[in-house]
């Protein structure tokens, strides 16, 4: 359970602090994060750094302008 509320809080602070126009950097900072956390079910699994825009990735929302705005 703490494992989730830190992964949580990463995230929020991850797609919080990217501007709008860098969907790569939000991708890049994404994939970063699934290679910190544990898991095991393989729910990040499509989160895939050779897709160019994270938007396409599960659990991943974003707003008009391809900004990550929630995981």
């Amino acid at each position: 359970m703490a494992m989730r509320a830190v992964f949580y809080v990463l995230a929020f602070f991850i797609a919080s602090s990217i501007s709008p126009s860098e969907s790569n950097k939000d991708g890049d900072a994404l994939y970063a994060l699934r290679r910190a956390v544990k898991d095991p079910g393989n729910v990040l699994q499509s989160w895939d750094p050779t897709l160019v825009n994270p938007c396409t990735w599960f659990h991943v929302t974003c707003d008009s302008d391809n900004r990550v705005t929630r995981l």
